[in-house]
């Protein structure tokens, strides 16, 4: 597109003094009649372009408008390619490949590396990341899905939706989509989709704002948590600090404290990790979700003979 062309011609020159015509014709495989109809695009826009002639001219940007490499010091251009590179390793996606090879283009390697990412082990399966490229396909073109889900309960439906954005949280890829049928905004968990199609109809709603509208979504899902108290030895304080950050815990005794901590109400997850902590903790109420741990750990424990 014109625009995505246009951006990284500003972005290049930004970097570049003096980049021919011909090179960049032949970067952004167009003709050099469209580079130059590109520059002058550029320039009513307000962007200071111009042209040196002869042998060695070419374009470039005023100096004085250019943010160069030098106002970006090294450790923080390390820091940055390595956090994209530390991101490819659970999103699988060819714009960001694009993007780091961008920028790696861009900085000067100097200097050795001092913090190191590794996000691998939040990557999910294939089947996951498949789904996302179908789903950003959709999004793009602004299609219909139709898909079979399969809920926290294990309870199937098939799904009709105009998918509106993925993004990822709680470890997982989450769909954020608009149902015709109920006119209304819901979130599907990606793993759980099977069976994707891409519908041949195109959307006409204008929603506005889609990261706002995920937002109240998602403060109206977090009315919707359970709030649990859970006690624990004080020694464990460290602990319940390192695994429920947002969480204050609060002195009961001189041997005990306790935090409170929303959970959602169908996902196993919490459940599980609760239960992780063994006799660490105490799950105090409510009383309806520590009855179902304990039936929960009851359950687990019938399949040994103890």
């Amino acid at each position: 597109m014109k625009i995505d062309r246009i951006l990284e011609i500003i972005i290049y020159l930004s970097n570049h003094d003096n980049v021919p015509a011909s090179y960049l014709a032949e970067r952004f495989h167009v003709s050099v009649r469209t580079i130059q109809r590109d520059m002058v695009s550029i320039s009513s826009i307000g962007i200071p372009v111009y042209a040196e002639g002869g042998k060695c001219g070419g374009y470039s940007i005023l100096p004085t408008y250019k943010i160069r490499n030098s106002d970006i010091r090294n450790d923080e251009q390390q820091m940055i390619i390595k956090a994209l590179e530390s991101l490819a390793t659970s999103y699988t996606n060819d714009k960001l490949k694009a993007l780091i090879e961008k920028y790696n283009a861009i900085i000067e390697k100097e200097g050795g590396q001092k913090v190191f990412w590794d996000f691998g082990v939040t990557r999910e399966n294939d089947h996951v990341q498949n789904m996302n490229h179908l789903l950003e396909q959709a999004i793009a073109e602004r299609k219909h899905i139709v898909f079979h889900y399969r809920n926290a309960s294990g309870k199937k439906s098939i799904q009709y939706a105009e998918p509106l954005a993925i993004h990822y949280k709680w470890y997982a890829w989450y769909l954020f989509s608009y149902s015709p049928e109920k006119k209304q905004y819901r979130t599907f968990k990606v793993a759980r989709i099977e069976n994707l199609h891409i519908d041949d109809t195109v959307s006409v709603i204008e929603h506005g704002n889609v990261e706002k509208l995920m937002k109240d979504s998602e403060q109206k899902y977090y009315q919707t948590c359970i709030h649990i108290e859970v006690q624990f030895d004080n020694e464990y304080t460290s602990l319940m600090s390192e695994y429920f950050p947002d969480c204050t815990a609060e002195k009961l005794t001189e041997t005990i404290s306790r935090i409170y901590i929303d959970v959602p109400a169908k996902e196993r997850l919490w459940k599980a990790l609760l239960l992780s902590f063994g006799n660490k903790i105490k799950v105090v109420g409510p009383e309806e979700y520590k009855k179902e741990l304990i039936e929960t750990a009851k359950n687990f424990l019938s399949n040994y003979d103890i």
